[in-house]
Formats: structure tokens, sequence, C-alpha cells
């Protein structure tokens, strides 16, 4: 099934496998290492991954006529992009990209230099840079946050900017394959999601269906399910995320999910679309039957999952999971409840719950949470210890329960002799984040959007520069900073800035331009932290 945003017919060609009223964006024939809605560390993915190949600077095409919008370039993220807009109300993304085709190279170059900053999010007046269907408009790269060359691919509706399912609005893969189902399990919702963990049903495959070889029996009266599943498509083994899943209940419709279209205020929400938890303890990826109580998302559909088992009576339990194609895998299974059920007894802690404002202060820290940055309620833990370095750490529950939005942190401290110099370190495991603070009134203030350990770190060091590398395309070197964060970097050769990438905040690099002239010059870095150090280096090279 083929539907259009536009509110015209449009006919539709096949070319290869390809079904659609637009060109496939890159010069190479149509196939995906990844789709829309695919799960992902704390986002849904947004788009497709069209693949290249494992090689870069293959031609990237815009899909069908319009304009460019929009460029964007940043260390991480999309890297370099380019949103053209469509006549028939879309706009396409092209994400991780080389060098843009040479016009409009140039004129992001001028921004670049006019703004002075390599990293640019800029609207570009409309029909400046017009395009046409198949029109070459940049080169397929690695560039941001891509972990391998490839091309990521939007449709957004221009005037909202949710993002679209590409294989539901224009575009099809053939696919005649059903999804694969690898986990079933039932959770107690007398229970919060984060307070148990899941109770897994075995299955097995019996003509095309997947199904339990007993009757499940569940020591609650409350009830829900989620599945791990993958969908594949036609002539590749690659492992996709499903499109759509739906929970029926002795034969009626009970609760489903469909995932056609996702803004991005609210791709956060995958934390509350999966069972979270087990997720961050090493699990897999299981995608809930059930709208947690938090999920302020709208893919949900019908009721919300919950089965209530009010007596023994068996219940006949239909899992369909589906692809754009309608493909459709199916669990048939039965269950009741137990006839002695488990005693829910309080748990320690102080319990917050998502529909409600959540206050935690002593003498040292405190914080609130504003409704709805919760998905479930969970007994809340406070920890106080020292590190290694003597420095107080405070714990803050854990990283097992997901946070929707920024909450702030305020902690007391009267033992700095700088408050300017003071940052908060938030960590756990090998993570860490480091976020300059706001002081008041012997508090330092700082937002973050996880839960974990905090501690107050007074930073007196400034960053370090490496030394200068240069070769006959341009310069380079690297900067490091024991808070991982810089706040402002700028370079200059014979004291007129000049535009030094940092792709991956892994190298500064300038390739040689109109800016800097033959003979020798003087190049001079300046680079400040979170906390307001500075260092300064001047190098003499000769080009």
């Amino acid at each position: 099934m083929i539907r259009s945003v536009a509110t015209i017919c449009i006919l539709f060609l096949f070319t290869g496998n390809l079904v659609a009223q637009y060109v496939w964006p890159v010069a190479t024939s149509p196939a995906l290492s990844a789709n829309f809605g695919e799960l992902r560390s704390n986002h849904f993915h947004m788009g497709l991954d069209a693949r290249t190949e494992q090689r870069e600077n293959l031609a990237v095409k815009s899909i069908d006529n319009g304009f460019i919008s929009r460029v964007k370039i940043e260390s991480w993220g999309f890297g370099r992009a380019i949103y053209i807009d469509h006549p028939n109300g879309v706009t396409s993304l092209y994400a991780h990209l080389n060098d843009f085709y040479p016009e409009f190279e140039q004129w992001v170059k001028e921004q670049q230099y006019k703004i002075k900053s390599w990293a640019v999010d800029i609207s570009v007046p409309p029909n400046l840079f017009k395009v046409t269907k198949g029109q070459t408009i940049a080169y397929s790269g690695n560039t941001g946050g891509s972990m391998g060359p490839h091309l990521h691919f939007e449709l957004r509706d221009t005037k909202t900017e949710t993002v679209l399912n590409p294989l539901v609005h224009g575009f099809v893969i053939k696919d005649n394959i059903s999804p694969d189902i690898l986990h079933l399990a039932w959770y107690d919702r007398c229970e919060s999601i984060y307070e148990q963990t899941p109770n897994y049903i075995s299955l097995k495959k019996i003509n095309g269906v997947y199904t339990t070889s007993s009757i499940t029996i569940v020591n609650t009266d409350k009830v829900s399910f989620g599945i791990t599943a993958f969908d594949k498509y036609t002539g590749s083994t690659n492992k996709n995320g499903i499109y759509k899943a739906q929970l029926i209940v002795d034969g009626k419709q009970n609760c489903s999910f469909i995932l056609d279209s996702i803004g991005y205020d609210k791709t956060r929400l995958l934390n509350a679309h999966i069972d979270y938890k087990t997720k961050a303890g090493g699990g897999p990826y299981i995608q809930l039957l059930t709208k947690l109580p938090g999920n302020t998302g709208d893919f949900y559909k019908g009721e919300n999952g919950t089965l209530e088992l009010n007596d023994t009576s068996v219940r006949e339990i239909e899992i369909l999971v589906s692809d754009p194609e309608n493909n459709v895998a199916r669990i048939k299974f039965k269950i009741r409840s137990a006839d002695k059920l488990k005693n829910h007894s309080e748990k320690a802690g102080l319990r917050f719950d998502p529909e409600k404002v959540n206050v935690f202060e002593n003498d040292k820290v405190s914080f609130f949470l504003p409704p709805y940055i919760i998905y479930d309620y969970f007994n809340f833990i406070y920890k106080e210890s020292k590190d290694v370095s003597g420095n107080i750490v405070y714990s803050l529950h854990n990283t097992t329960v997901p946070l929707n939005s920024y909450f702030k942190v305020n902690i007391k401290d009267d033992s700095f002799t700088d408050p300017q110099k003071v940052v908060m370190k938030r960590y756990s495991g090998s993570k860490k984040d480091f976020v300059k603070t706001e002081f008041l009134n012997g508090t330092y203030s700082a937002s973050f959007r996880e839960f974990g350990n905090f501690i107050l770190v007074e930073d007196t060091l400034p960053p370090t520069i490496s030394a200068i590398t240069k070769t006959a395309a341009g310069l380079s070197f690297h900067i490091k900073d024991n808070t991982e964060e810089l706040q402002n970097f700028n370079a200059y050769i014979n004291g007129k800035w000049v535009r030094f990438s940092n792709d991956k905040q892994r190298a500064f690099i300038y390739k040689f331009d109109e800016n800097c002239p033959a003979g020798e010059n003087e190049l001079t870095i300046y680079v400040e932290d979170l906390a307001g150090n500075k260092a300064e280096k001047k190098v003499v090279f000769k080009r």
C-alpha cells in the first residue's frame, strides 16, 4: 500500500525494486541498512538509511523538483545535511553528506565566513537554489553521527515538520517476507515497569504461526505484553524495525501501535515504547503493547493494552506484527490468572508518579520533575558517597528509569574558591556529562536528562592544543579538555578568521583556500572550555 501526503492522485512507476513517485535519493540500487521507526538509543530512527555500497562520494539526488530550504552542518547528528522543499507539501532531508554541489557549496562557505562559524543551521531563501527531479545535490559520506558510509534520508511534512515513514509515503522496497518474532513477554501491571523483569513466554512456530505449548498462568490479575521482533525485505538479510503491532483479546482489538509518522519532539518517547530497564541492563529491545501512563505520544491506538483478568477464565490472545506491505506474523496463545495471586507490597523509597509534579529535597540536594517527564511510577532512591578523590557523590536513583526532558539539579556547597569555575559532572558506568553551573545563594544548578551520580568539580585547567600538522592540502590539530566540552573556538590566519571543520569532534581541519596566501603565514588559535578556562597558540608556517 502506498499513501501520498499530496491531496491529488499520483500514478506510480516501477523502477527496479522501487515503486515510487520519487527518484531513489542516491546513485545505487535501492537498498536499506535501516528503516523508519527502528529502535535506537533514546530515539526512534527517523528515516531510511540508504546503502552506498560501503563507499563515499556517490551522487545524492533530489527526489523531486523543489528548492533547497535549509542547510545544517554539525560535528555529530546529521553532519552535513540539505533540506529540500517540494511542491506537494513535503520536505526531503539528506544527511551525512560530503561536499554539496559546487554552486551551493560555495554559497554555504560564504555564509560560514560571514558568521565566522563552521557549524551552521541556516534557512536558505526560497527559490535561491532551485533543483530538479534527479539532480545531483551533494555526494554521500560518513559525516556527523554516522558510523559508516551511507545516506540518511527523511521525508517531512513541510508545515508541521512531522517526519513521515517513507515506505508508506511514496517509496516501496519490494517485500514479501513477514516479520520475525524472537521474544514474547508479559508484565505485572500491578507494579511499575521499572520495578520488575519481563516474564518470557516460550514460543514455537507451527504452520507459520507462533504459539505456546500450554496455557500461560500468571500470578496477577492485571497484565500487559511486549515483543521483540524485526522485519526483513526481499533480497536482504538486514534486520530492520517493525511497522505495526496489534493486540487482539478474545477476538476484539485492544491496542495497537503504528510507526507511520513521528515528530522530533516525540522521538524520545521511544523510551516509553520499550522495556527501558531491560535494555539498559544489556537485554533485548522489547516493544510494549501497552501505553504507559506517562507516554504522551499518539502512535498507540485503541485501549491502553492492559488486560484485567478478573477470574481464572482462559483468555485467547492474538498479536499481529506487520510491515508496510502488510506481510504479517502472528502469535496465538491462551492466558489466565492463577488460583492464588501475588501479594503486591509497597516498596521502599519516595514514590514518583508520571502525572504529578515530583519533588525531592534535603539539606544538600534538590530537584523537581514536571508532569510527564517520567513514564511510569517508581520509588526514588537517594544515596551519598565519596569517590577516590574525596568528592561527595550524590546518587539520584539510577539510569534504569528514563526521563523525557531535562530537569535541574541543585547542589548546596560552600567549599569552592571560585564559583565561576565550577561544573557539574553526571556519570553512570563509563558515560559522563559535564555542564556549566549557575551559582546563586550558595547553590550550584545545572540541567540534565538522565539520573545517575552527580558531583561538583572546580575546573581550573585550560584546554590543551596539540602540535599543528601541515600537509599540502591544509592544517590540522587536536584539542583536549578535562571536561570534554568546549564553549568557544576560533582560528585566524594573519588576523583573518578561517574555517576549521570539526567532524565527529576528532580533529580540527582547515583546507587551504584563498584566505591563506602562498609564503609565510601566522596561525592563531583561541579556545575556551565550559568553565571559561582559555588557551591560545600561535604558529608560523609556510605554504
